[in-house]
């Protein structure tokens, strides 16, 4: 698994995680996804878009702990939005109550808009 995190050009109070490859159980799948959007909400990120449309299969356990992510996200008042391409993922993500919760988009720019107007939707209170 491979990732790549960076903040929009238009909305830089989004940050974007990309995920490449499979999210396997263990230190380096779902641990090091889970502990790095931890780390993102811990060093302040409130804004977040997950792009899952380049990774493979993505274990249950990853899966659950984003759902305890957006939750945090929540607590400060922020929010979690997630990329899939259809098929199995968003089955999967929908299976586990991710539509109850948050967004599941199929393109990464309209998720970042979503997450931008969101943000100043919450700024502007």
């Amino acid at each position: 698994m491979e990732t790549t995190i960076y903040s929009s050009e238009k909305h830089p109070q989004v940050a974007v995680v990309e995920v490449h490859g499979n999210v396997e159980c263990g230190e380096c799948g779902t641990d090091r996804l889970c502990g790095l959007l931890h780390n993102l909400v811990d060093s302040g990120d409130r804004w977040l878009v997950v792009d899952l449309t380049k990774a493979g299969d993505i274990d249950e356990r990853a899966l659950a702990e984003m759902l305890a992510v957006i939750g945090r996200l929540r607590l400060r008042e922020g929010d979690m939005i997630l990329v899939a391409q259809p098929g199995d993922l968003p089955r999967k993500m929908r299976t586990m109550g991710f539509h109850e919760l948050t967004v599941v988009l199929d393109d990464v720019e309209m998720a970042v808009e979503q997450a931008a107007l969101k943000a100043g939707a919450k700024r502007e209170q």
